[in-house]
């Protein structure tokens, strides 16, 4: 699974007319993706992805913030979520019945990657897997990021043909996806269920992730230019070391993180907290056994720090410029 300038055309075509389809979810102590399927406004995503959410705020992708306080559709067995958002006329997907791709077939992924860039993936399906009677999926070559879940697929047509998971098999990290065909009768049959209702719904199977939730009081005394070259190193570490963890070396891809954490605290002494939140992270690695779980607890620490920088950023701009804040999804 790779970024590629895509051979194509019609797929570069159709994810171009996407991105202002795609959403960011906000949510206590963590982030999501989803997409609009309605220009009646119904955002589509993975139910893990929401699961147990008390709250549930929406970035769109020209700038908007919306609250979500219904649920209107899921599906607990298929893994999806359907929401209305108080808009009309937004651009949306398709909602058209696409049969599935067959096995060896190219699928194409459209996902927002760390740094707030859309990524187009290129993929095949490496199997259809048929769980029972009441669902069969996609199962794709290659690994998405976990925190992609919720994306939408296209097949070498341009046609949107599913919603994009990260799930685990075997202690792996694999990639699928649940056919459109599951979706549109969740459309069809739409009803209003209160938030607390994802409270009710079991996450799917996936890595428990404990990416840390900083106060903005971590970053007091760090300028801006510091904070963005750090989310830069860290950023590019993770750009680099996913695709190791990917293709099976966690080994490789935590020596990658620590190299990053070690070479952050030689040089910010100008940036005490961000030296404190790397040496805690590191503390944890030491109390882990194995690479893989040593991987993700930097990984952990990694995007906490990404987070807690964005939230600073975003903050002095509207502070000093007294306009919103650059919109991430463009």
């Amino acid at each position: 699974m790779s970024d590629v300038d895509t051979g194509f055309p019609v797929v570069q075509e159709a994810a171009a007319q996407a991105i202002s389809s795609l959403a960011l979810l906000e949510m206590p102590h963590r982030q999501g993706v989803g997409f609009l399927l309605s220009p009646g406004g119904v955002l589509v995503t993975n139910l893990h992805v929401v699961a147990g959410a008390e709250e549930l705020s929406v970035l769109l992708s020209d700038g908007r913030f919306l609250s979500v306080e219904h649920v209107i559709a899921f599906d607990e067995k298929r893994d999806l979520a359907l929401f209305q958002l108080p808009v009309r006329g937004v651009e949306a997907l398709r909602p058209d019945a696409h049969a599935p791709p067959r096995e060896g077939a190219p699928l194409f992924i459209l996902h927002p990657s760390p740094d707030g860039q859309l990524r187009l993936l290129e993929t095949r399906v490496h199997a259809v897997q048929e769980l029972d009677d009441t669902l069969t999926f996609l199962e794709l070559e290659g690994a998405l990021p976990e925190e992609s879940s919720g994306s939408p697929a296209f097949d070498a047509s341009g046609a949107w043909v599913g919603v994009a998971t990260c799930a685990f098999a075997d202690g792996r990290p694999v990639t699928i996806v649940i056919p459109s065909g599951y979706v549109l009768p969740l459309l069809e049959q739409p009803g209003t269920h209160p938030l607390s209702t994802l409270g009710q719904a079991r996450p799917a199977a996936s890595r428990q992730r404990q990416v840390p939730h900083h106060s903005l009081a971590l970053l007091e005394g760090c300028g801006p230019d510091v904070l963005e070259e750090v989310a830069l190193t860290l950023l590019q570490s993770i750009q680099l070391g996913a695709p190791l963890y990917n293709r099976g070396d966690p080994a490789a891809c935590y020596q990658l993180y620590a190299r990053a954490a070690e070479k952050l605290l030689r040089e910010r002494t100008d940036c005490p907290g961000v030296q404190s939140a790397l040496r805690q992270g590191l503390e944890r690695c030491a109390r882990l056994d194995g690479a893989d779980g040593r991987a993700w607890a930097l990984r952990d620490t990694f995007d906490g720090l990404i987070q807690v920088i964005d939230r600073w950023l975003r903050a002095q701009a509207a502070l000093v410029t007294r306009v919103a804040p650059r919109d991430y999804l463009q």
